[in-house]
């Protein structure tokens, strides 16, 4: 997502000035070690929960943020009620290519 500058702004040591594209990598949102600890770049299923921009905030917050967590859990919880035995199949897996989605294209699983 890309947005223009309005003002003159210093980020980080860095002053980016008035008229220039900034480029929001939302990838990045939720691996801020400042807030999600030195370990924000790997997969925790046991880090403590904390606020988190997957589905925005305020006036840009996510109508169906309450029907995707219900879909979510219930499609992670029959999946395992079936198969409560599987691999991720890593050597055949591949990322999304886009800088808009972070995540797998394919993510193949091997059922013993």
């Amino acid at each position: 997502m890309a947005r223009y500058v309005t003002r003159d702004v210093s980020l980080y040591d860095q002053t980016v000035p008035e008229g220039s594209v900034m480029m929001m990598l939302l990838g990045a949102a939720c691996r801020d070690e400042r807030q999600f600890g030195p370990d924000a770049g790997e997969f925790n299923i046991h880090r403590p929960a904390r606020p988190h921009l997957t589905f925005s905030v305020g006036a840009h917050f996510c109508l169906g943020s309450a029907l995707a967590r219900l879909e979510g859990r219930v499609a992670l919880e029959e999946i395992l009620k079936r198969f409560p035995e599987w691999e991720p199949d890593l050597a055949n897996a591949t990322l999304s290519p886009t800088s808009s989605v972070r995540g797998w294209e394919t993510l193949p699983t091997v059922v013993p």
